[in-house]
């Protein structure tokens, strides 16, 4: 069992390798005939040691799909940052994951666990902050936060976010400014403001976000 999924993962990591750059954008849109993972922590590739129970056949289809967005390399992510101007808020939730699993270094892929550079991305997802659907909001930080402080210029609509009516917008911010690390410690005024916040989430997300920077300004 193990070995024929590693075979198809295999395979399927060679197709995609042999897409290019002109194909990145068919890849990105099958990513609009499926919802959110249903276990959005499964990773993809089986254990050695394990025989894993099989996914339901979206789920399934979920994994390859990302194992060809990694497979193709740095050609993904500005597929995947014009896929956030789509209309269908379910499409940029999907892309927005997507983003997260390739760049986030939390999922397993045939082709080895590299992160894919999200910076390309950053001016889609700087917009995507501003999203009409508090999903995409909540993952466009978290890949936002991927990127680290190279993502510093998001800083001030981050603080912003920290101001909205909505909960999960204002923990995603604290994350997001979190993972920024350094360069976001000109915010750590409002994220001391945000231990006050009605929401434990939030509350909780302020503190590690505090504890973060702080690490980080300790190796600078």
């Amino acid at each position: 069992m193990v070995g024929t999924v590693a075979t198809q993962a295999l395979a399927a990591y060679a197709r995609a390798a042999h897409v290019g750059a002109a194909g990145a954008d068919a890849v990105v849109a099958k990513l609009r005939e499926l919802p959110l993972p249903l276990r959005p922590f499964q990773q993809g590739a089986a254990s050695t040691k394990t025989s894993p129970a099989p996914l339901p056949a979206l789920e399934e289809k979920r994994q390859k799909v990302y194992d060809e967005l990694h497979a193709l390399g740095p050609a993904s992510v500005p597929a995947l940052a014009r896929a956030l101007r789509d209309p269908d808020p379910e499409m940029r939730r999907n892309v927005a994951v997507a983003l997260d699993v390739v760049g986030g270094g939390w999922w397993h892929f045939p082709d080895g666990d590299s992160k894919l550079d999200l910076r390309p991305a950053l001016p889609a997802l700087l917009a995507a902050l501003g999203d009409s659907d508090s999903g995409v909001r909540a993952w466009a930080s978290q890949d936002i936060s991927d990127i680290g402080e190279a993502a510093a210029t998001a800083v001030p609509r981050l603080r912003a976010m920290l101001r909205s009516d909505d909960a999960e917008s204002r923990g995603s911010a604290c994350s997001a400014l979190g993972g920024i690390g350094f360069a976001a410690r000109g915010a750590l005024a409002d994220l001391q403001q945000a231990l006050n916040d009605p929401s434990p989430e939030v509350r909780q997300a302020a503190r590690d976000a505090i504890t973060r920077i702080g690490r980080a300004a300790a190796l600078h």
